[in-house]
C-alpha cells in the first residue's frame, strides 16, 4: 500500500501520535511519504499528486482537515482522518477508534463510506466573492466570537480555551438574520447563526439533531437572543439529551437545506470549522456538496460503509 499522509505540525496537543501512526504501517511494510504543511509547502503542493497513492491520511485539527480535504472533493482515493488538533470533531462524527494502531489497521483495510462537505461563500469588504469548503459547522455571530477569542490560547490549554471564551462574552451582540433557503424566506433575530454539515459537538453532544454528514443537506439553527446565562435550558437539555431526540435545542430555530443565503444585519464575525474570516460584509451562502468525499471507516464508524447500503 502506497499511503500519503499530510500533516500539521503547529496542529494541536496530539500532532506527535501521527509518528506512532507512521510506525505502525511501516512494520507491515507499507510504503509512506509525508508532506508537512505549513509556510514552506501549501495545501494545493501537497496534494497536488493525491491520485497517484492507494489511500490519503489528513493529519491536524478541524481547521487543516477542512482545507485538505477541500483539496481532495471528488478524488476517489479512499482518505483517513488522523486526530492531531484540539478538538478534532470531525473525527468524533466520523466515529472511528482514536488508538494510532487501530487507524492504521482501518487504513489498510480501505473500507470507506461517501460523505458530504458544506461549501460556503461570502462577501468580503471590498465585495469580491470568497469560497471554502467546510466539514463540521460555519456561521456568524456568538459562535465565531468564541472562535476568535480562542485562538490565541487552544494550541496551549486545549478545549478549555473555548470555554473560557464563551465566559468572557456574558451577553452576545444580537443580529437580525434573512434566511433564503430552497425558495423560502426566514426573518429572525438571533445571536448566532449556524450552518451545519455535521451534527457533533465537544461531549458527544449532538447540536443539530437531525443532522447527518451523508444526507445531501446543511443543517441551519439560528439561536434566539439571550445571554450566556439564559442559555443555560439549551445547555441543560444537551447534557441529559446529548442526541437531542427528546428535549430537542429549546432555544434554537432550525432548518434544513440544499442552499441557502444569509443576511447578516449588523455584520458580526464569521468562522467555519474554527477558522475565523476576517472582513466579511455580513453575507454568506452555503450548498451542500453531497457525497464527494470517500473517508475510511471501521466497525465502529458512525457512517455506513458504502459495501453495508
Amino acid at each position: 500500500m502506497r499511503c500519503l499522509i499530510v500533516h500539521n505540525l503547529a496542529s494541536g496537543p496530539h500532532s506527535d501520535e501521527i509518528f506512532t501512526f507512521i510506525h505502525a504501517l511501516l512494520a507491515t511494510g507499507d510504503e509512506v511519504v509525508m508532506r508537512s504543511i505549513g509556510e514552506a509547502l501549501e495545501t494545493e503542493e501537497a496534494v497536488a499528486d493525491a491520485r497517484s497513492f492507494d489511500r490519503i491520511v489528513v493529519s491536524g485539527g478541524d481547521g487543516t482537515v477542512a482545507n485538505v480535504l477541500d483539496h481532495l472533493r471528488d478524488c476517489g482515493v479512499p482518505i483517513l482522518v488522523f486526530p492531531s488538533g484540539t478538538a478534532n470533531l470531525y473525527f468524533q462524527n466520523v466515529g472511528n477508534a482514536p488508538d494510532a494502531a487501530a487507524l492504521a489497521q482501518a487504513c489498510r483495510a480501505g473500507i470507506t463510506a461517501k460523505v458530504d462537505m458544506g461549501e460556503l461563500f461570502w462577501v468580503d469588504e471590498s465585495g469580491e466573492t470568497r469560497r471554502h469548503g467546510f466539514i463540521n459547522i460555519a456561521g456568524s455571530g456568538f459562535d465565531a466570537t468564541i472562535m476568535e477569542k480562542a485562538a490565541p490560547t487552544k494550541n496551549d490549554i486545549g478545549e478549555i480555551a473555548y470555554v473560557l471564551s464563551a465566559l468572557s462574552t456574558p451577553e452576545p451582540q444580537v443580529a437580525h438574520f434573512t434566511i433564503e433557503h430552497d425558495g423560502e424566506v426566514d426573518e429572525l433575530d438571533g445571536i448566532s447563526c449556524m450552518v451545519g454539515n455535521t451534527a457533533g459537538i465537544q461531549n458527544e453532544i449532538n447540536l443539530f439533531p437531525d443532522c447527518r454528514m451523508d444526507d445531501g443537506l446543511i443543517d441551519i439553527a439560528v439561536v434566539e437572543p439571550t445571554t450566556l446565562v439564559g442559555l443555560l435550558p439549551t445547555v441543560a437539555a444537551a447534557v441529559f439529551d446529548p442526541a437531542g431526540r427528546g428535549l430537542g435545542r429549546p432555544q434554537f430555530k432550525t432548518f434544513q437545506a440544499k442552499t441557502a443565503k444569509i443576511t447578516c444585519t449588523p455584520s458580526l464575525g464569521m468562522q467555519f470549522d474554527g477558522e475565523v474570516i476576517p472582513n466579511n460584509s455580513g453575507v454568506f451562502g452555503a450548498r451542500v456538496l453531497p457525497k464527494c468525499l470517500d473517508i475510511i471507516v471501521d466497525e465502529f464508524s458512525n457512517l455506513r460503509a458504502d459495501s453495508q447500503e
